[in-house]
């Protein structure tokens, strides 16, 4: 291995990039990328052909639908047969109808959030069909999740993002906004807490999987080009949320822009999870001081909302692009190489190894 690979003595090397040792092969079946080969070109492994990026996202959508469709089906029955006397009311009582037992706010707060985490065995079972590679692969350049460095960019993102939501409530507490107007009870309030720290970790994750790794790999197998796959699957990421204000289409976007920017350097999604995660689990715990958060997403926000989040992103990304750079994180199959923080291509590797790779890739 040459020497622009990083070594096991590296800082931060140990527990967060693959071990000193042969790695196993495949299961039958599964083919590997080539050995330098950058987060975001994943799925340009041996076996790509010009139609497989097509294919991967015709399976996926058609999965995804069957599975976020049972996902459902399931709520539902689940929330009807644990409440069988409102049931029997609803039946006798022609003013009320079924369709009001599932109107509870914690009831659809906590499935607007659980309805996500069905994406996650849609884009597993894709990427292994379609692309006759491992799942893992979705995750990282090593293949999982680096369980140091995702609580070391958590702590990061809880950092930046809690520092972020104080001052914007000690802005309202001087304004004179009375900050528990609303409060929805503490057992509401902990039912909340519960979402944000057990359920949110796990749809951030989908989401991730899905925009960041699946999306992400399969766009950039067909265009080779970073930043096509990136603006792409930020705008597909966008059209997911039903914010109808510019301003928070740009806070979208720039945030789904810096999760694709943090993924491809650090050669993982830990960063953007982390991210994900510290954004959405926060922001239920402040919105949950005024009462169950709804699931609408709509209205106009203020710049003094919107502004504060946008920077919070770019330094938690600047943050945590300094970190990953001081661990040694392997940022390509097999090792750690330079990212570009431009062009996002790999630097640093020799002249016969860039070819070698792209023979195998291409």
């Amino acid at each position: 291995m040459s020497d622009h690979f990083a070594r096991t003595d590296q800082p931060g090397a140990a527990g967060e990039n693959l071990p000193p040792t042969a790695e196993p092969p495949p299961p039958r079946g599964v083919v590997r990328a080539a050995p330098g080969t950058p987060f975001d070109m994943l799925a340009r492994n041996p076996v790509h052909r010009w139609w497989r990026p097509l294919v991967t996202l015709l399976v996926f959508a058609g999965t995804a639908v069957l599975a976020l469709i049972g996902t459902t089906v399931l709520f539902v029955g689940s929330v009807l047969l644990g409440m069988p006397t409102q049931v029997l009311r609803a039946v006798s009582d022609p003013a009320l109808r079924v369709e009001d037992l599932l109107r509870d706010p914690l009831l659809m707060l906590f499935f607007s959030f659980a309805l996500l985490v069905a994406l996650i065995p849609a884009a597993v079972l894709t990427a292994r069909w379609t692309q006759r590679r491992s799942p893992a692969s979705l995750v990282s350049v090593v293949g999982g999740f680096r369980v140091r460095w995702l609580g070391s960019a958590l702590l990061w993102g809880l950092l930046v993002f809690g520092t972020m939501f104080g001052v914007s409530l000690l802005l309202q507490v001087l304004a004179g906004v009375p900050l528990l107007e609303g409060f929805p009870g503490w057992w509401s309030y902990s039912s909340i807490a519960l979402i944000a720290v057990i359920v949110v970790p796990v749809q951030s994750a989908a989401e991730e999987l899905v925009f960041r790794g699946l999306l992400l790999q399969t766009l950039n197998a067909w265009f080779r080009v970073p930043w096509l796959g990136i603006v792409v699957s930020s705008l597909v990421f966008l059209s997911g949320h039903g914010y109808t204000d510019p301003a928070v289409w740009a806070e979208l976007l720039l945030m789904a822009g810096a999760m694709c920017w943090l993924s491809i350097r650090t050669g993982g999604l830990e960063a953007a999870v982390a991210l994900h995660v510290s954004n959405n689990g926060l922001s239920l715990f402040i919105a949950g001081l005024s009462g169950v958060p709804g699931v609408e997403q709509g209205g106009n926000y203020p710049l003094t909302q919107v502004l504060p989040l946008m920077v919070a992103v770019v330094v938690y990304a600047w943050l945590v692009d300094r970190s990953a750079a001081r661990r040694g994180l392997y940022t390509v199959v097999g090792g750690r190489v330079p990212i570009h923080p431009v062009s996002l291509r790999p630097g640093g590797a020799s002249r016969a190894e860039s070819g070698a790779a792209e023979r195998v890739n291409s």
